[in-house]
């Protein structure tokens, strides 16, 4: 229902029009309400307490809103996407492998989450004229609003209208501020990535990682074929077979000098990003300090928008 991320757009417009786009658009929007908040260039991605304290306020905010407008709307906690936040060059913690191979039973966990998800039930129980009309309540009648430029080039706009931007607005104080910061820091992780991975270090350290590989029977031509190898909807690895390639990589990982390497290589490109892009990034984090008080008092004291 309500959408979460602000990098993408709301095409709310389309989906009043037309009764498929809805329960489309609907999938979608609930889809963004289980991703974490953007992290900062070089973190980890793991979620900390106050990424959980601002994320329960402003479903809090949300959930009042959208009650306002006679609508339910559950909260939900902030979980930890674990899948992807343990791959992300090439796999390199034996125990995680062990456990989980590349990661298929954490994401069958994740989807029997979001099938078990009270908003979607809800959602999808409304007659169309109400699908409709919670969409706009969640997220404006129309996606005008602030539009920001992104660092790897294009544009994204959303609505500055509806529950989502006033559960924000409620939070941060300022929604233009926040909606730029947030949405190009958030940005900034992907570019991160691609240029680690176009570095020519990394390169380097890719040729003895797939001798590795070969000599271990596994002939991948980077640490993201074994993972879509492992991962494939088609023909999906047993588990005991995915846990095998997983710790081989692993142990190729680290014989290879990959592992450190990509982790030397992210943290000095994130560096560089951090720098180029320190106005955004010290503008996500101040609004995030002055939103800590705020989300305390909406949850401490049984706060009601």
């Amino acid at each position: 229902m309500p959408r979460h991320s602000p990098a993408r757009r709301s095409p709310v417009t389309t989906a009043v029009a037309v009764s498929s786009a809805v329960v489309a658009l609907a999938a979608t929007l609930l889809a963004g309400l289980e991703r974490p908040p953007p992290a900062l260039p070089g973190a980890t991605g793991t979620v900390t307490a106050e990424d959980r304290l601002l994320h329960d306020a402003e479903q809090r905010l949300l959930r009042d809103c959208m009650r306002r407008h006679g609508f339910t709307y559950e909260v939900f906690p902030l979980y930890e996407d674990t899948e992807a936040t343990a791959f992300v060059y090439v796999l390199d913690d034996a125990d995680r492998a062990r456990r989980h191979g590349y990661g298929s039973d954490l994401r069958r966990q994740r989807e029997a989450r979001a099938a078990r998800d009270p908003n979607r039930a809800y959602f999808a129980a409304l007659p169309a004229d109400r699908k409709a009309a919670a969409l706009a309540a969640a997220n404006g009648a129309s996606p005008d609003g602030p539009t920001v430029t992104l660092p790897g080039g294009g544009t994204v706009r959303r609505s500055d209208r509806g529950c989502v931007a006033e559960a924000q607005r409620g939070l941060y104080g300022d929604l233009t501020a926040w909606f730029r910061a947030s949405t190009r820091v958030g940005a900034l992780a992907q570019i991160r990535r691609g240029r680690v991975v176009a570095d020519r270090r990394y390169g380097q350290r890719l040729v003895p990682w797939r001798a590795c590989m070969r000599r271990a029977g596994q002939a991948f031509a980077t640490p993201a074929d074994a993972r879509a190898a492992a991962l494939s909807p088609v023909r999906p690895l047993s588990a005991d077979r995915e846990v095998a390639l997983a710790l081989t990589e692993v142990r190729c990982a680290g014989e290879s000098g990959l592992a450190r390497t990509a982790r030397d290589l992210d943290a000095y490109h994130g560096g560089l990003l951090a720098h180029e892009y320190r106005a955004d990034v010290e503008a996500r984090e101040r609004l995030r300090s002055a939103a800590l008080p705020r989300a305390r008092r909406i949850l401490g004291d049984g706060f009601q928008a």
